[in-house]
């Protein structure tokens, strides 16, 4: 993660709303970067003074947001320039810190390039070296804290575990399941991962559906080319069975 990056997303640091892969990195920069670390303290001062002078007096969540965004709008397209510089992360802050605005977490880039392998592997039916076979499945799975068993258990009614092999989303080492029903396939994705037990989240890419989540132990995602309902419905039932 880099200055700009800091900057620009220092307010779901700051309200805690950052996800923890993001924080860990969020945090790492911020270690090494003293110019963003004394930012940060800087915005922290700002967030507790608006809320001692505020106190416990807030208006109308909807109307804020809809101003918030238009400010937040019009501020880009004048001051794109003076971006890095933490103009406009000073802004949201201000308008989070002011009015309890719960702003939406931009989609990882894990999510994004999940889509991208699946396009390319499992639609496109790119040429890659597949693990088929419960023996040869079971040498992946075990590298990420799993059965062939117990990975053949992720499927649901109608399904079995077809293939797998490793591969790597975003800088991360990931095991790659594709399960089928003889006509659908779907990709599921997951690593071992210490966090917080989190909700599923969903991205549509390039025709992709993506869901992903964490469980306490795993991170995961899955990915189909169906309908919304049904890649949620898939993902919660792999976060149920892990």
């Amino acid at each position: 993660m880099n200055c700009r990056e800091v900057i620009c997303r220092a307010d779901l640091y700051l309200s805690g709303e950052m996800d923890p892969w993001d924080r860990d990195a969020f945090a790492a920069h911020l270690a090494g970067c003293p110019s963003c670390e004394q930012e940060i303290e800087r915005l922290e001062q700002l967030n507790a003074r608006l809320a001692e002078v505020l106190g416990k007096e807030l208006p109308d969540a909807a109307r804020v947001v809809e101003s918030t965004r238009e400010r937040i709008s019009a501020l880009q397209r004048r001051r794109r320039a003076a971006l890095a510089g933490g103009i406009a992360a000073a802004i949201l802050l201000l308008a989070a810190a002011t009015y309890g605005v719960t702003q939406l977490v931009p989609s990882p880039r894990l999510y994004a390039e999940a889509a991208q392998d699946h396009r390319a592997e499992v639609m496109d039916r790119q040429p890659r070296r597949w693990r088929t076979g419960a023996a040869a499945i079971e040498t992946a799975t075990q590298q990420h804290g799993l059965s062939f068993a117990r990975a053949s258990a992720l499927a649901p009614e109608g399904y079995s575990l077809v293939r797998a092999k490793n591969c790597g989303l975003d800088g991360q080492r990931m095991l790659h399941l594709i399960f089928s029903d003889g006509m659908r396939e779907y990709s599921v994705y997951l690593r071992t991962h210490r966090s917080l037990n989190g909700p599923v989240r969903m991205i549509q890419r390039d025709g992709e559906r993506v869901a992903g989540f964490e469980t306490g132990r795993f991170r995961a995602l899955v990915v189909t080319g169906g309908e919304q309902l049904d890649c949620e419905a898939l993902a919660r039932n792999v976060k149920q069975r892990l």
